[in-house]
């Protein structure tokens, strides 16, 4: 059975409205501000799409606030900074395998495996645990920037991929323009698209491209001759990664300037000019900031309309909605509007968003599929269980962390589910249920209202991990196996005083939720 046949036929039998790839979802909803207060749905819905799934707390202590207050303290909780690090290692300098013999080259590698599987197994650990957006907003821009661990027979240095999740969580609620600007003096960024070998004389055009096509405006809003003086633009730029290199000022895992590497002719980028230098205005700090810097304003100033669109759209299908098929154009016209009138400020694009009746319409529950990351976390997160090595599951789902099969990223959408993957899932989630420990489980059960009445339980789990009302025939089956062996329901007040026994009934209705096919949803 293909994707296709597997979601029409799931969403047939758990009474969802299928989708065609052709087929927008129609809401009627505008993107003026929600302004009523927030029920239960409403707030699982938006702890979904904000985060990694809500915990039982969340769930019920943001009910009857408004939408712009939720969003707002979501936002503005988490500070910059994450609170550990996935190991020492984030700090040394590594040894150059280029050169080396096998062995060595072999050894060195295998550590930074090692070190990438350590630094993917923190980040999730991470999601988990992230009571507010942090980690879901870094994760989008680390899969709008996109940077492959492992690509061409060679690696992106662990050390290098640790800051740019670093400048990605930094930047994640500023500046876009500001951001666009660090990413491009990205160490790991350099080096995976050739900025390194982009030399006075012999420029390489990778980063100019991608800067445009992937990053900024889409395709279709530059030509190649601005491709080629951008890479002039950006010739010069070093990467440092190994501990017999040359550094710059900033010391190993930053970027450093090769004065003599870097055209300094006058360049013709969207009809503006960036004038020439001489030798003593050819320092790193002057080309930064009036060559690559003026570059990245030339986009934004010439191609404002392109830029809001491209982002805002990219917002809208993380969030909202992922199909292929055109976002409603008046949303999305109305969203770059805001983007652009606030100076390009991430915040503000998305708290318009996530605040809007639009985001809110009951068209877009249960619509999108889970990634494999947001799947792992997710469960692990909801269920409070968890499984050893993480990273390892969502790879074997086709999606490993900050290692995408190509600079455009994944196809996503339904991509995300097929018969090598769907399997996995399940396994990974019975997995975790069979981790949680009988005082677990009760945690979870008590967090649940009318917890000491067999069937209202059995509702609030399901309103907990599905997002979309289901039959009463569904519930009534998800009830039975809570009550097995024919027990009368007036029983489970006295079955919850067995922590093993009542454990493992709720262990069994958590294992049959989770293989329904509205589970992969959110």
């Amino acid at each position: 059975m293909d994707r296709r046949d597997f979601l029409l036929r799931s969403v047939a039998n758990v009474g969802l409205r299928p989708v065609s790839d052709g087929d927008p979802i129609v809401a009627q909803a505008t993107l003026d501000e929600h302004t009523t207060p927030l029920s239960k749905t409403d707030v699982l819905h938006l702890l979904r799409r904000m985060g990694f799934g809500p915990s039982p707390t969340q769930a019920s202590q943001y009910v009857g606030r408004t939408a712009t207050s939720v969003v707002q303290e979501l936002l503005d909780e988490a500070s910059i900074e994450p609170n550990s690090t996935p190991g020492q290692w984030i700090d040394r300098a590594t040894e150059n395998p280029l050169g080396a013999d096998l062995q060595t080259r072999f050894a060195i590698e295998a550590q930074w495996r090692t070190n990438m599987a350590s630094f993917a197994n923190w980040w999730i650990s991470a999601m988990v645990n992230d009571r507010a957006t942090v980690e879901k907003l870094t994760l989008f821009w680390s899969s709008h920037f996109t940077t492959e661990f492992s690509f061409d027979e060679s690696y992106s240095v662990p050390q290098t991929l640790w800051r740019q999740y670093l400048l990605f969580r930094k930047d994640r609620l500023g500046s876009f323009r500001d951001m666009v600007l660090d990413v491009t003096m990205d160490n790991a960024m350099v080096w995976y698209l050739g900025g390194h070998f982009n030399e006075k004389g012999r420029p390489n055009e990778n980063y100019a491209r991608e800067l445009m096509e992937l990053y900024t405006t889409g395709i279709g809003w530059y030509t190649e001759g601005d491709v080629k003086e951008a890479a002039r633009v950006l010739t010069g730029w070093k990467s440092s990664r190994y501990n017999d290199e040359p550094t710059g000022p900033d010391g190993i895992y930053n970027v450093w300037f090769d004065a003599a590497r870097h055209d300094t002719g006058a360049k013709q980028f969207m009809g503006q000019t960036i004038a020439a230098r001489t030798a003593d205005n050819n320092t790193a700090f002057q080309v930064r900031n009036e060559e690559v810097g003026r570059l990245i304003d030339i986009i934004f100033e010439q191609r404002p309309e392109a830029v809001g669109r491209f982002i805002a759209d990219k917002f809208y299908r993380y969030y909202v909605y992922s199909s292929p098929v055109d976002t409603d154009p008046v949303i999305l016209n109305q969203l770059s509007d805001a983007f652009r009138a606030s100076n390009w400020n991430a915040k503000t694009l998305l708290t318009r968003l996530l605040t809007s009746q639009h985001f809110f319409d009951p068209a877009f529950r249960g619509v999108q599929i889970k990634t494999p990351i947001e799947f792992v976390a997710g469960v692990m997160r909801q269920c409070g269980g968890t499984v050893n090595n993480p990273q390892d599951w969502t790879r074997r789902m086709d999606q490993a962390v900050m290692d995408p099969p190509t600079v455009f990223g994944w196809p996503g959408y339904r991509s995300w589910i097929s018969t090598n993957s769907y399997p996995v899932r399940r396994q990974l989630a019975e997995q975790v249920i069979a981790s949680m420990s009988d005082s677990t489980v009760l945690s979870l059960v008590q967090a649940m209202p009318e917890f000491t009445n067999a069937k209202k339980l059995v509702e609030a789990l399901v309103e907990y991990f599905l997002p979309v009302a289901i039959s009463e025939e569904r519930m009534n089956r998800y009830v039975g196996i809570l009550l097995r062996d024919n027990t009368p329901d007036y029983e489970w007040p006295q079955i919850l005083q067995s922590p093993a026994d009542a454990g493992s009934r709720v262990r069994a209705v958590l294992v049959a939720i989770s293989r329904a096919p509205d589970f992969q949803l959110c």
